[in-house]
């Protein structure tokens, strides 16, 4: 698991790579405006779809979208020391 300062590091070598410096500026002006409620933002995305239709899109996008190995090995670390 990284650290918060991993995460932020991470996320914006990321948003940069995908969006470019300009986007990404954009992107986090768009949360901090109105103030990255996220609960919110998931009910303005998901109101109008069906529980079928947000299960559908979720599966597409993780075919399209695969978890690296990278984060396959870390995730399996992570669950072989926190047991059920």
């Amino acid at each position: 698991m990284y650290t918060d300062a991993e995460v932020r590091s991470i996320g914006m070598k990321c948003l940069v790579d995908k969006l470019g410096k300009v986007d990404t500026e954009r992107f986090i002006y768009g949360l901090m405006k109105d103030g990255g409620d996220y609960t919110l933002a998931r009910r303005e995305l998901y109101d109008d779809m069906t529980l079928d239709e947000v299960f559908d899109s979720a599966s597409r996008y993780m075919k399209e979208n695969p978890i690296s190995p990278e984060t396959q090995a870390r995730l399996k670390a992570y669950k072989d020391s926190h047991p059920e």
